[in-house]
């Protein structure tokens, strides 16, 4: 009995020795303890990456900074409508909930990225799909029917790149397949997306056929009441 577990103890040395160390943190540093000490240790398949989510990190670090693009812009819209001239308390608020909550979006992400073993790169950034030409220049004071146009657009624009990364993650090919990434993705984003657009959907409906009334100002009046006491309660 006794020689039989010193054979299978043996042999169980033996196959962690013959492991293959190209790609396992146990052969990175199986081999540098083996080494002579005045060699630099070096462990590289020591990190948290796994699966496909590296092949995601440029995208991933896009859409990052497309967050913090569009958190400013909901901010411009915001402090526009908090000015004494405009005074729409309701629409101000409104913009800054979405400002704050693409912000918090954005940390989430960096946050996750570092996670998965990558690393956040602010430079990187695809052609914006919603800039103007480069001839005009981007305007924040919109009215109010124009400025719920215009949050409806970037939040869709958000969730169909939402629904790029996704598809990329989703790929059959191992490279880029990653499960828990795409779950991040549809709990932290594509669901709270699809609220935040037939909310803002149906406000632009509403505001829409109340300027029809014969007392637009009025109508404008209660909606941005309507808008504020929603969104405080």
């Amino acid at each position: 009995m006794k020689g039989l577990f010193c054979f299978v103890a043996a042999a169980l040395l033996v196959a962690l020795a013959s492991a293959e160390t190209g790609s396992f943190c146990y052969g990175d540093v199986n081999m540098k303890c083996s080494s002579s000490a005045d060699e630099a240790v070096a462990i590289p398949n020591c990190n948290a990456v796994y699966g496909g989510a590296a092949s995601a990190m440029e995208q991933l670090s896009n859409y990052v900074n497309t967050h913090i693009t569009r958190s400013f812009q909901y901010l411009l819209m915001s402090t526009h409508f908090g000015s004494y001239e405009a005074n729409r308390p309701g629409f101000e608020k409104l913009y800054r909930i979405l400002s704050d909550q693409n912000w918090e979006a954005s940390l989430g992400l960096i946050k996750h990225m570092t996670k998965r073993g990558g690393k956040m790169n602010f430079n990187y950034r695809e052609a914006d799909n919603l800039a103007n030409e480069p001839a005009k220049k981007e305007v924040y004071e919109l009215h109010e029917l124009g400025s719920l146009a215009r949050a409806l657009d970037i939040q869709k624009s958000l969730a169909e790149e939402a629904f790029h990364i996704h598809h990329t993650c989703s790929a059959k090919d191992p490279k880029h397949h990653d499960a828990e990434l795409t779950h991040y993705l549809e709990e932290n984003f594509i669901e709270k997306q699809a609220d935040t657009i037939r909310n803002l959907a149906g406000h632009t409906s509403d505001l829409k056929n109340l300027l029809k009334s014969s007392d637009s100002s009025l109508s404008m009046f209660l909606f941005d009441e309507y808008l504020f006491n929603k969104l405080s309660g």
